[in-house]
Order: structure tokens, then sequence, then C-alpha cells
């Protein structure tokens, strides 16, 4: 097990949710801190509560969208950020359906069921790994946030 399976399992312990796992591992990453951020991605948990689209997949996304997005009237969204959200998608919804049995959470995990660590930790940690693909790609180091490469 590497550490970021066993982060993301201490994550799990404490109570947070896939979507939650990857924006806490982007924030520590860049060496932040954002509780009221990380309290709003439990809104994409369990496919926003209704057993729709996986959260990590919309986690993943939300992470990107932290990089590569604007974030108020003076920011400009990357020029890649549309490419990068598509580049996740694509694998996404290309990888999901064989590996894990869908793209939404009720496809993926049983109505009613709770998170299960070992299938969910698998789909957070390749998540996480092709976000991580994909910004280097792009030629954003995720160690850096968007205000210091910006500023």
């Amino acid at each position: 097990m590497d550490d970021t399976a066993l982060r993301i399992m201490q994550l799990s312990s404490q109570g947070l949710c896939c979507s939650q796992i990857l924006m806490k591992l982007a924030l520590e990453d860049m060496g932040e801190e954002n509780l009221a951020l990380v309290r709003a991605m439990s809104g994409l948990c369990q496919g926003l509560g209704a057993g729709e689209m996986c959260g990590a997949a919309s986690g993943a996304a939300c992470v990107i969208a932290l990089y590569a997005a604007k974030g108020d009237g003076s920011e400009e969204e990357s020029p890649d950020y549309q490419l990068m959200l598509a580049d996740f998608t694509a694998w996404f919804t290309g990888t999901a359906p064989g590996r894990w049995g869908g793209i939404r959470c009720d496809e993926i995990i049983p109505a009613g069921a709770a998170m299960e660590m070992r299938k969910c930790g698998d789909i957070i940690v390749e998540s996480r790994n092709k976000v991580l693909e994909i910004l280097a790609a792009y030629g954003v180091d995720p160690s850096v946030s968007r205000e210091l490469r910006h500023g």
C-alpha cells in the first residue's frame, strides 16, 4: 500500500467521503487548509446524495477547477481548463463501466450501502492519479496554488 492509499484510508476513517478526500489531498499538496471547501465537497458525496454521478468523478472535476477555473471577476480561467475536464471525463466514462460497474454511485455501490472502502478507495486513488497526470500534461504543478502561479 502506497502513501496515497494509506492517507485515503485515514481520511475515510475520519468520515470524509470520496469527493472530500480528493479535495483534501489537493489542498494538502499545496500546503493549504480550507475546511469550508472540504465541507462543501460533501454535497457531491454518494452521487449528490442520490446515487447519481460518482463523487470521485465530480470531486476530481472540482480539483481540476481548483487549479484552472476562474474564481472571481479579476481572474481568467486557464485556456486549458475545459480540455483538462474533457480529458478526465473521457478517461472516467471510458474506464469506470468496465472496471467498477458504472459511472453512477448506484451502479458502483448497491443502493443504501455505505461507501465500500476497497472499491471506492480504488476509484479515489485512480481518479487522483489521473488528475495528477492531467495537471502534469498541461504544465500545472499540483504543489502550487493558482494564486501563487498567477499572483
